[in-house]
């Protein structure tokens, strides 16, 4: 039995203002390919499956065509909400998705039992159990556990976990969207994901260690948690500076008997890379100072002395898609960074809004813009 694992898909996300739609079609049609060339059995989609619990039509549109085509190609999904998702927009029409191979588990409450998918091979049956993301509040409120038991996200995981009837003899594989971590091991965050201050919703990987493989969402990074079959999967694509320099992966998981499982990671290649640019102005704008192609993703460090006051428009010449631009030199000496903060004192509102402007989109304003502006400043000095 083949099974693939992904996660963090945050379809409709924008990248600091970017629509990434066509880069995210793009990594959905990857590995759409990549379980058709496996010959996988199914797909996992461990959460974050939208960036908001409102989608937007483009990224349900794409969802939708991506779930077809996999449909299409007798390919299993299994697919549980995620923290960014709404869980009553992802379970809806789950039961009639079901007779479509395609196998969702949105909500935990008091009508619904953890979902178990069972499949079969020449070993026995495979029972894939889907655990919608889980906090405490959600399973204090389904009422099927004392609420004074369930303090912690991991009293909560807890709990759910011990309704899942186990035999011993027989293969179960958990797919979950949650911060576990323990066995030895802490894992890694980056800057996209949305992780509780203090640890609170740390969940022990102790709690699946009964399972055959625990397919993880919620770190964007693919890593173990201290077993190997206790995996992220991470992110198709790089949503933050802080993943730059991780390698974007699907997993492919193989079961054979109980206790035998391999696990392979195969690399995703971006329409778009996300880099780290580094250096002086003139040097980064220079022909050849950075390799191609330039329509990636760039994260840009200016290394300048002083910040130039045409930087973006400059680099943006070079490099459409800036995403962030940041001073990183530390050398800035105090009289300069003083006589700056002077000479900005001096100027009018209109001319700190046009400098602005410049900065943020390359161009100056135009008459209409700047009369709009004025128009404005005029009013407010009004209401002083």
């Amino acid at each position: 039995m083949k099974l693939i694992h992904t996660a963090d898909l945050h379809l409709g996300k924008q990248l600091y203002g970017y629509s990434i739609l066509t880069d995210q079609e793009f990594i959905l049609n990857q590995i759409a390919e990549t379980a058709v060339r496996e010959h996988a059995d199914g797909l996992i989609i461990a959460g974050d499956i939208f960036d908001t619990a409102v989608a937007g039509r483009t990224a349900i549109d794409l969802l939708n065509r991506f779930l077809t085509r996999l449909r299409d190609e007798k390919i299993a999904v299994f697919m549980i909400s995620g923290n960014h998702d709404s869980p009553e927009r992802i379970h809806y029409a789950s039961d009639i998705m079901d007779s479509c191979g395609i196998h969702i588990s949105g909500i935990y409450d008091s009508d619904r039992d953890i979902r178990i998918v069972d499949l079969h091979d020449t070993y026995g049956p495979l029972h894939i159990c889907l655990l919608p993301y889980l906090d405490p509040a959600s399973v204090r409120s389904s009422g099927r556990f004392p609420a004074e038991q369930i303090t912690t996200f991991d009293d909560a995981v807890a709990a759910v976990l011990a309704d899942i009837p186990f035999r011993p003899d027989e293969r179960y594989v958990a797919v979950a969207h949650q911060f576990i971590a323990g066995l030895g091991t802490t894992p890694s965050s980056s800057e996209s994901e949305r992780i509780i201050v203090g640890g609170i919703e740390q969940v022990n990987a102790n709690r699946f260690t009964e399972f055959e493989y625990v397919a993880l969402g919620h770190l964007h990074k693919p890593q173990k948690v201290g077993l190997p079959t206790i995996r992220y999967a991470g992110s198709p694509l790089k949503y933050s500076p802080s993943e730059c320099g991780t390698a974007k992966s699907v997993t492919l998981v193989e079961f054979f008997e109980k206790g035998n499982v391999t696990i392979r990671q195969i690399p995703l290649h971006p329409l778009h890379d996300l880099r780290i640019i580094c250096g002086t102005l003139d040097d980064l704008t220079t022909d050849g100072a950075v390799p191609a192609p330039h329509d990636d993703y760039f994260a840009v460090q200016l290394t300048d002395p002083l910040p130039p006051a045409d930087a973006l428009a400059r680099l943006r010449a070079v490099y459409p898609n800036i995403i962030t631009l940041e001073m990183i030199n530390d050398a800035l000496p105090a009289a300069a960074a003083a006589g700056a903060r002077m000479e900005d004192l001096r100027k009018s509102d209109r001319d700190l809004f046009a400098g602005f402007f410049a900065e943020t989109t390359g161009r100056d304003l135009s008459t209409f813009q700047e009369q709009t502006v004025l128009a404005i400043l005029q009013e407010l000095e009004a209401e002083k």
